[in-house]
């Protein structure tokens, strides 16, 4: 789906809600516009110091912008309008926006000669009041303007009408056919979303039922923090896919078929189309959709029915359509499990092409100075992407987590009682885990990077005479004269396509690097990280990861560092005894790169891989259950629980029955193991001082039993 231009946008929200001009309203923007800005005459000399930057001027004698022959509520709606501009960033084109004035001032004279409506922008669609502007002016010149002309005071139009139109409008927010974070204050977001995202337009829906469903749906998952902002991008595409099968195949009803037996065979059709539909614009033209788009189109059009289906009653009552209610269940099991993904398909595939190789990041550190050197020195002028970069490269962050730090992003860390300056910890913006940590430490080089952008731009916003402190590191280029944007990743992107090209960068097959590709440089972190035998917990923790199984997508080390890492701390049983397994043998049984099944929230399972686990959850009762030191914590955490809730489950016996639970009763026997286990875990970590690593499960005997049979077996 491609942009919407204001004027687009302004005539959908006309079209698709009621928003009127109103006195209260008219009178009460003014008060919204600092004083200094609340004039009829805007020039160089009236516009105070502090927002003139905010104003281009291109032309010594033309450009100043009058209001006083405008009627009061339009100088009213006009000094509101230019202040928005300045508070988002912008610039007012004041030569433009000067013409628009004069214009507009002659038209809403004639139109009131006319006795027609002329006091407010409102009353009157962009278009209307473009039909107006040149009726005026055909009248006065006989003859049309041209186009040049035309295109240059009509162009602030637009965007005056969007800024009122959401001023004006007291409706609630979701039912808006236009979402815009910028002109919204009430739509939900994540504290640090950027205000300036695409707007989502969901009047491109054309089907009505679908639309209005798609929105209320959308609306309740962003209230509920179920979804980010970018996700509800996802789902409207997904909803703008399915609208266009509907479009289609005349599908006008959200029972989608008149016998519900057939549900499942529309839907069928529905998905084998998307999963045969060729893409026809972006990165992957030519080419069939991939799983991971067909999946989100599915996820949009099944949690809207899976929704529709438990509330459809209340969702009937507020959109006005009836079809909702009383949905059969045949609308929430038109996809069964496969369907949607080949079996399997769904786990993440490591790919050593995503890796650069050191003699190739070797090159792209080399030749990054190219994107900040000046552009007479055959640079791109840009620094800031340069630091962008070289932060991805030193620290493994997503690009976005970069883009969107925080201006003062860094702590210092104590170490001996006093700060290390060349030791810190940097903040960042964890944009795709809700709960994940957002926190690492970073060394010297980081810290350098840090000062060096935050001193470039203090000194490039004291040139366009701004003295806050930004809230960005990072900040946009254009439009943003304020500092209150974040660096927007598609222009970074640009600019490292543009560096391969001029380095003439190559991968490890001679290829064109795809350094645009951003994620790579984060696997090749990832990847570092864990050959240089930094512990999986610690790279888990520095990834932002919540959960071993995420981190072991990068797990791809040498088998010999992997190794020597495994064994660096002392492993024992569940009954407290040191394993006896040899390292080899015990890395072997583990697989640890593969088996990630195999890594537990308190230890590992020693299980070999070709063998299927027949206990459930009952590690800790486990012969080939291991654990370390690491785990201390853990461990008296679930002793102190276990404790607990055996006495807890104790008294409650007592008061049923009246008599204390037996100790052969079969609940508190288990709960008793577990008791047992874990104490014997504590104690002996709690005094371990060895790090040899051993095998067994705590009975010598059956321990050297279980390794001969393992050795057998070739594992």
């Amino acid at each position: 789906m491609g942009r919407f231009s204001d004027s687009q946008m302004v005539e959908a929200l006309h079209h698709s809600s009621e928003c009127r001009y109103d006195e209260d309203t008219n009178l009460a923007l003014v008060d919204a516009v600092p004083e200094g800005l609340r004039l009829l005459h805007y020039t160089r000399r009236s516009i105070p110091e502090e927002f003139l930057a905010s104003f281009a001027y291109y032309h010594d004698k033309i450009g100043d912008i009058h209001l006083d022959a405008l009627p009061e509520p339009m100088q009213r709606e006009v000094m509101y309008a230019v202040w928005r501009i300045v508070e988002l960033g912008g610039r007012v084109p004041c030569a433009p926006m000067g013409l628009l004035m004069r214009e507009l001032a002659v038209t809403a004279q004639r139109l009131g000669r006319q006795q027609q409506p002329h006091q407010s922008l409102m009353v009157r669609t962009p278009g209307e009041w473009k039909t107006e502007l040149r009726t005026t002016w055909v009248q006065r010149e006989k003859q049309l303007p041209n186009l040049n002309t035309l295109r240059t005071y009509l162009a602030p139009l637009d965007r005056v009408c969007k800024i009122l139109w959401f001023a004006y409008d007291r409706g609630t927010w979701w039912e808006r056919e236009v979402w815009d974070l910028s002109m919204d204050s009430r739509i939900p977001r994540r504290d640090h979303e950027p205000a300036f995202s695409t707007a989502i337009h969901w009047h491109a829906l054309e089907t009505g039922w679908l639309r209005r469903a798609a929105m209320y749906y959308t609306k309740i998952l962003l209230e509920a923090g179920s979804i980010t902002w970018s996700t509800a991008h996802g789902r409207f595409d997904g909803f703008r896919v399915f609208d266009l099968y509907l479009t289609d195949k005349n599908i006008t009803t959200p029972r989608l078929c008149d016998d519900r037996k057939h549900v499942r065979t529309v839907m069928m059709d529905f998905l084998n189309r998307e999963k045969t539909h060729v893409v026809k614009v972006g990165k992957s033209r030519g080419n069939v959709r991939s799983d991971a788009s067909v999946s989100s189109i599915a996820t949009a059009v099944k949690g809207l029915y899976v929704y529709m289906y438990d509330h459809g009653d209340v969702a009937a009552q507020l959109l006005a359509e009836p079809r909702w209610r009383d949905l059969p269940p045949e609308y929430v099991r038109f996809w069964m499990p496969g369907d949607v993904k080949p079996k399997g398909s769904s786990r993440r595939r490591f790919d050593e092409r995503h890796i650069i190789t050191d003699d190739v990041l070797s090159e792209v550190v080399k030749h990054a100075h190219i994107i900040g050197d000046p552009r007479e020195e055959d640079g791109m002028g840009d620094p800031q992407a340069m630091r962008i970069l070289l932060l991805m490269i030193a620290t493994g962050r997503r690009v976005n987590e970069i883009c969107m730090l925080d201006f003062s992003p860094l702590t210092p860390v104590a170490q001996n009682g006093t700060d290390d300056s060349s030791i810190a910890r940097l903040r960042y913006q964890q944009t795709k885990i809700d709960g994940a940590p957002n926190t690492i430490f970073v060394d010297n080089e980081v810290v350098q990077i840090v000062a060096e952008q935050q001193q470039w731009l203090l000194q490039h916003l004291e040139k366009s005479g701004i003295s806050d402190v930004p809230e960005y590191l990072f900040i946009k280029h254009q439009n943003n004269l304020r500092g209150n944007q974040p660096y927007y990743a598609a222009n970074f992107r640009q600019r490292l396509n543009k560096l391969v090209k001029t380095a003439k960068l190559n991968d490890r097959d001679g290829n064109p690097l795809r350094l645009s590709a951003t994620h790579r440089l984060r696997h090749t972190k990832a990847t570092k990280l864990l050959d240089a035998g930094v512990p999986l917990h610690v790279v888990q923790r520095y990834l932002g990861h919540t959960s071993p199984e995420m981190t072991m997508i990068y797990a791809h080390t040498l088998d010999s560092t992997a190794k020597a890492e495994f064994v660096r701390f002392q492993k024992i049983t569940r009954d407290g005894e040191a394993a006896r397994l040899h390292a080899d043998e015990l890395y072997d049984l583990m697989a640890l790169q593969s088996r990630t099944d195999r890594v537990l929230p308190n230890g590992w399972c020693t299980l070999p891989p070709a063998q299927a686990c027949d206990k459930g959850n009952a590690c800790l009762t486990c012969d080939l259950f291991v654990t370390d030191q690491r785990f201390l914590p853990v461990h008296e955490d679930e002793l102190q629980a276990v404790d607990l809730l055996i006495d807890k489950r104790q008294a409650m016996h007592k008061d049923q029955t009246g008599e204390p639970m037996s100790e052969d009763h079969v609940w508190l026997t288990l709960r008793r193991r577990e008791q047992g286990a874990l104490r014997a875990i504590v104690d002996t970590l709690s005094t371990a001082t060895s790090a040899e690593a051993h095998v067994g499960a705590g009975v010598p005997t059956r321990a050297e039993q279980d390794s001969q049979l393992r050795r057998t077996a070739g594992y």
